[in-house]
């Protein structure tokens, strides 16, 4: 399977340069079948694909099936329980490590084959023959002393176009840096955009040589326009954007020499754009979380990867004559924009392009924190050239701050202020990307999560009445409610089928699905009569709404019938979201409903606390190290567990027997 797996009908050579296909057709063609050799390759030898629950069935027939397909999440790679590697040990010849701000527990650990990181290098080699030519001398400013780094990638590549590679001894200092660039004095240059553009300023300030490369890669972070621009208008520079990340093998999407948007690498990755709350597909040229499936790879693949990524996806050809999709953006992360009160959002592609728009501005790094009487203070480090003054400084941040409506607005209702420090440096330390980071406390729950079905509503009745139904419908006699409540798990079809075998009943197919078909038209009718909230629903509400914490339904029932029995029920005023199973989305014990609860509040896991009644509200919980709490409103024991469900050891003090026992805990 490995090597038929492998197998690139469209490219081993780079015979086509940066276009590697001729027509839309050709590409999607290809995509496809990749796609369909992926998923035949993870499901039948990564443990985690294997065992994932309810797959669909065959295998996708068009791009558009795609969509079918349940989400990787960045907390499975965290997790890796069960590993997502999906060949012999033997062959890992890289493993990354990376902490991640998003993601609580374990880091995550991305594995590479010498099959992958040559993908990888021939992808270099293609994008860098726009600006690169042989005799060239390439700068390259990323760690470069690891085998199977992006810098090797990169060191390799520029060997391969018979250029000369040099590596920069140093990356974090802008003077060691400046130093390297006036020494060497490259013709092109790959490297992060800030300290290029911080290196840029000082090079115009200390009356020095000021370098002049023909082209500047730039990759790994963030670069908004003031920074492209600078660049350009400084050194006299063509600038290529790129993006790409561990997970997508290092290169994602490059800009050709039109500049009009960024070419996906489709040759290993299939992109979709969706929205980031809903899972949905986004039209094209939708604005949406970036989600990856990556084609040809050995070791690691990943089905339907959520990135954290914004941007949107265009599929017309370019002017170039490449018809590769283009990614606008990259321009910002999930979860990193500031929540300013009495305002909108401040994102981080904001705050870049008011400070490296300010004269002399180096880096910066940015928090936000609360005064605890519901004022924001947005603190500022700032880093700027020796030559600036610091005074004049301070008032041209204000004034570029001013210029974004988000900070204009908060801070002119008096609900934020502004400490800005200026450090005596040209490039600060950054302990991975640049984000901004939000003062709260620590991980203070914000936010909690409740299951509906068991939690907060009694429905148990209405099941056990719409059993009974469909069960009549077929001439079988009926079962008690306290059977239903021990067996229920995993949906109606399955408890159906619990039923028969636990009874000794001999049931087919066939009549499993009548029963089911029953089930379904008489259950709306017994929810709505049936259906009751617990008593201490209400009165726990309102206290955490008094109390300024964050309240979301999060359920296995379908969206629309979870919506319809939240209103019904009068809980609506109380939530600030309702997250219910979708077509995009994996129900628990998968952590998908939860990761999406915590997007609606803008909150990370940690700030978080999820509240059920079954072992796979609690197993969705372990699955992201969210705190979490079961409520044991019954003595009777379930005893049917999703899959896969794995119940780690409840840890004393977890469970309670009343919501009145969530708000103790809380106070603690």
């Amino acid at each position: 399977m490995l090597k038929t797996f492998m197998q690139s009908e469209v490219f081993g050579q780079c015979e086509r340069g940066f276009c590697p296909f001729e027509t839309r057709e050709e590409r999607d063609a290809y995509q496809l079948a990749h796609i369909r050799d992926t998923i035949e390759h993870a499901r039948a030898n990564s443990g985690f694909y294997r065992q994932f629950p309810r797959w669909p069935e065959g295998l996708p027939q068009s791009l558009a099936d795609v969509q079918g397909l349940p989400f990787t999440w960045p907390e499975d790679l965290a997790r890796n329980d069960p590993p997502l590697i999906a060949a012999p040990r033997n062959l890992v010849a890289r493993m990354v490590t990376l902490e991640s701000s998003g993601t609580t527990g374990a880091p995550k650990r991305i594995a590479f084959s010498d099959a992958d990181l040559e993908n990888t290098i021939n992808y270099f080699h293609r994008g860098m023959s726009q600006f690169t030519h042989a005799g060239d001398r390439v700068g390259i400013a990323f760690p470069a002393t690891r085998s199977g780094s992006i810098g090797q990638g990169l060191y390799e590549a520029t060997r391969r176009l018979n250029a000369t590679p040099l590596t920069a001894p140093d990356v974090s200092s802008a003077d060691a840096l400046l130093d390297w660039l006036r020494a060497e004095q490259p013709d092109v240059l790959f490297g992060l955009p800030v300290p290029f553009f911080a290196v840029a300023r000082l090079s115009l300030s200390d009356g020095g040589l000021v370098p002049h490369p023909r082209a500047i890669l730039i990759s790994a972070d963030h670069a908004c326009e003031a920074i492209i621009r600078g660049l350009e208008t400084m050194w006299g520079t063509s600038v290529f954007n790129h993006w790409g990340m561990t997970e997508t093998g290092y290169g994602g999407a490059l800009e050709c020499v039109c500049h009009d948007g960024l070419h996906v690498r489709e040759t290993d990755l299939y992109l979709e754009i969706v929205d980031p709350l809903t899972g949905t597909v986004l039209p094209e040229g939708g604005y949406g979380e970036i989600t990856i499936t990556t084609l040809r790879r050995e070791v690691l693949p990943l089905i339907r990867y959520r990135t954290g990524d914004l941007g949107r996806l265009v599929d017309e050809p370019c002017t170039c004559g490449n018809v590769t999709r283009r990614l606008y953006g990259p321009d910002d992360r999930l979860l990193t924009a500031f929540e300013l009160p009495g305002s909108e959002r401040l994102t981080r592609g904001a705050l870049d392009e008011a400070l490296f728009a300010t004269d002399g501005v180096t880096d910066y790094a940015a928090s936000l924190a609360s005064d605890g009487k519901g004022q924001a203070i947005l603190q500022l480090n700032v880093a700027s050239i020796a030559t600036v003054q610091k005074d004049g400084l301070e008032q041209s941040i204000l004034n570029e701050l001013q210029r974004l409506p988000a900070f204009k607005q908060a801070a002119g209702l008096g609900h934020l202020s502004l400490d800005l420090k200026q450090a005596d440096a040209v490039l600060l330390p950054h302990k991975s990307k640049r984000v901004p980071v939000r003062q709260n406390g620590g991980s203070r729950t914000r936010a909690v999560l409740f299951d509906l079905d068991g939690t907060l509503a009694h429905t148990l009745p209405a099941v056990h009445a719409a059993v009974n139904c469909a069960r009549a419908s077929v001439g079988r006699p009926p079962v008690s409610e306290d059977l239903v409540a021990r067996l229920l798990g995993e949906g109606a079809f399955r408890l159906i089928g619990t039923i028969a075998e636990h009874l000794g009943e001999k049931i087919k197919e066939e009549e499993q699905k009548v029963q089911l078909d029953h089930y379904l038209a008489y259950y709306p009718m017994m929810e709505e009569q049936m259906a009751r909230l617990y008593p201490d629903v209400v009165p726990v509400l309102q206290r955490l709404t008094e109390e300024a914490y964050r309240v979301v339904v999060v359920t296995n029932k379908c969206q629309r019938d979870a919506e319809a029995l939240v209103k019904r029920l009068g809980l609506s005023a109380f939530l600030d979201a309702i997250v219910g199973k979708t077509p995009s989305l994996s129900s628990k014990p998968r952590p998908d409903l939860l990761l999406m609860a915590c997007r609606h509040v803008s909150l990370v896991v940690g700030e978080c606390l999820f509240v059920g009644d079954g072992p796979e509200d609690w197993s969705a919980a372990q699955r992201l190290t969210m705190p979490a709490l079961l409520i044991k409103r019954s003595k009777i024991e379930r005893e049917i567990l999703p899959v896969p469900c794995v119940v780690e050891e409840i840890t004393e003090g977890r469970v309670i027997k009343s919501l009145n026992d969530l708000m103790a805990y809380l106070k603690k």
